[in-house]
């Protein structure tokens, strides 16, 4: 059977939170709508701060309360976006009708024995990750805040610093369970005959269905109830050619093929990446390569990035905000605290979620009042094992480019990082088709004149990522035109859209994100039915 036909899923329609009960009379009666606990008219933000949306949203807490809220929006013409963690930087999450949060599918099961873990989509990465710890085990790959959600990353296909051997998240997917706005529940997986749905629910940013559960690969690095901690050796680079030289990894240390393959057993993935920042005295950069190490023989040596909660992390995320005091900052950690020859030691939480700092410096602001906006823009810029010397100086003049145009608006990223991509088949990935270099800058301001000026640089590099063959990344913040995204997804779209048209043919599932990155495909409801 063809993998696009809807014949050819596995339908679970019938199965679901109750679905299995008795009940006198026959079939439970379906969900009431007023029984979904619900917030009227919330105010809700992305985590940048810059995207806002007010909207009623919804908690359900069974598959069926789902199919309810579905049934109600396609009788009444709304739309509907999911939401968890609230960990989007753009309007991925966000929604002025109906939202519906996902956060009270939080189970977590883990089966030690074949390596494999299955989370319902609420389930956040720092308990995942807890868990998956106390029985020695890693996710292979995981983003660097613990309150984003497992149904929020596979949505977005996201990477994290083990991307760089590791692959992106989607690699070790082997199944995930999908509910469609019509209320069947099918089951995934990248076989055929439902691996075209597979390949584009994920990184599909939540418009194809609620996704229910996701069973994982993941690897032991420890025996059960040994400290995990993470080693990590840094090396100066003198340009960004020697950076661009130190990122692509040796054979050894990738992962075969998305999917796993036998030569998986007993491959553990390591860290390999790069960080770029601004100092009084120029542009500095270092290439890190990370490892798990089980036990405490290593003693600790943390970096101050990777202690989250230490009582200088709000301060000097709040100063770093002012250009100035960013680049003052950076020179003194890079003359005083930066010791490359010898190891680092972090806690394994620390390592993963260093990000954690960010987010508590933010609601502490927030707490006083204080408005704190975050952008990220991640971009690929194509990489060609078969011409890798033209390979690798393309990535360098693009890093010039970001820190040519940092020198002329006087606005440096507080940091840029960047890693060597492999290619993958999910539609909508950014390295769809081919191997690349992820090229993240990350940005923090206090006004909105500032954040004015950081588009228009984003807008800027977006327009010369297009010129190399490379692609914007739709996870984090995205400025470009439509017709640069258009021409950088074109391979994607027409079988996106067909796939969409198939799974929720009333379009119940959009938001403005959708619609204002790729309009031709995706327009606007009319406003009535927002309401």
């Amino acid at each position: 059977m063809a993998a696009g036909s809807a014949g050819g899923w596995r339908s679970r329609a019938n199965e679901g939170a109750g679905a299995g009960l008795a009940h006198v009379g026959g079939a439970a009666p379906p969900p009431r709508i007023d029984e979904i606990p619900r917030r009227p008219l919330c105010l809700l933000q992305g985590y940048g701060g810059l995207h806002h949306s007010c909207g009623d949203l919804y908690f359900p807490r069974s598959v069926e309360q789902l199919r309810a809220l579905f049934r109600m929006a396609k009788q009444t013409g709304r739309r509907i976006t999911f939401r968890a963690g609230g960990q989007s930087f753009d309007g991925q999450a966000l929604n002025d009708d109906v939202m519906i949060s996902m956060s009270r599918f939080d189970s977590i099961a883990i089966d030690a024995e074949r390596a494999r873990m299955t989370v319902s989509a609420g389930a956040t990465w720092g308990a995942i990750a807890r868990k998956l710890a106390a029985r020695g085990f890693v996710p292979y790959t995981a983003v660097s805040t613990s309150y984003a959600t497992a149904g929020g990353t596979v949505s977005g296909g996201c990477l994290s610093r083990f991307s760089g051997t590791a692959g992106k998240e989607g690699s070790y997917v082997e199944r995930l369970t999908l509910l469609t706005t019509d209320g069947r529940l099918l089951s995934l997986s990248r076989d055929e005959p439902t691996s075209a749905l597979f390949h584009a629910v994920i990184g599909g940013l939540g418009y194809l269905g609620a996704v229910i559960d996701i069973t994982y690969r993941v690897a032991r690095v420890a025996p059960a109830g040994t400290p995990i901690r993470v080693v990590t050796q840094a090396t100066r680079c003198a340009s960004f050619e020697e950076l661009a030289e130190a990122l692509v990894p040796p054979p050894e240390l990738l992962l075969p093929a998305e999917g796993g393959t036998a030569d998986e057993a007993g491959w553990v993935p390591e860290a390999l990446f790069s960080v770029a920042f601004q100092t009084l005295e120029g542009s500095r950069s270092m290439v890190l390569r990370s490892r798990y190490v089980a036990g405490t023989t290593h003693e600790l040596r943390p970096l101050l990035t990777h202690r989250p909660r230490h009582l200088l992390r709000v301060p000097v995320e709040w100063l770093m905000r002012a250009s100035v005091v960013s680049r003052a900052i950076w020179t003194i950690i890079d003359r005083f605290i930066f010791d490359v020859t010898r190891p680092y030691v972090d806690e394994l939480m620390g390592y993963m979620f260093f990000m954690d700092g960010n987010v508590l410096a933010k609601r502490i602001a927030q707490g006083f009042g204080m408005r704190m906006f975050t952008v990220q823009q991640s971009f690929m810029i194509p990489y060609d094992a078969g011409a890798r010397e033209e390979s690798l100086r393309r990535l360098a003049d693009f890093l010039r480019k970001i820190e040519e145009i940092a020198a002329r608006d006087g606005i440096p990223p507080l940091m840029l990082d960047v890693l060597h991509i492999q290619g993958d088949r999910f539609l909508l990935s950014a390295n769809h088709g081919t191997d690349g270099f992820a090229v993240t800058l990350a940005f923090e301001a206090w006004d909105e004149d500032s954040v004015c000026r950081i588009r228009l640089r984003l807008s800027e590099l977006s327009a010369h990522t297009l010129e190399l063959g490379g692609r914007v990344y739709l996870v984090k913040n995205v400025y470009a035109t439509p017709e640069q995204l258009e021409a950088m997804y074109a391979h994607a779209l027409p079988e996106f859209v067909r796939l969409k048209h198939l799974v929720d043919p009333d379009g119940l599932l959009r938001n403005e994100f959708l619609e204002r990155v790729f309009p031709a495909h995706f327009r606007p409801a009319p406003r009535l039915a927002r309401r």
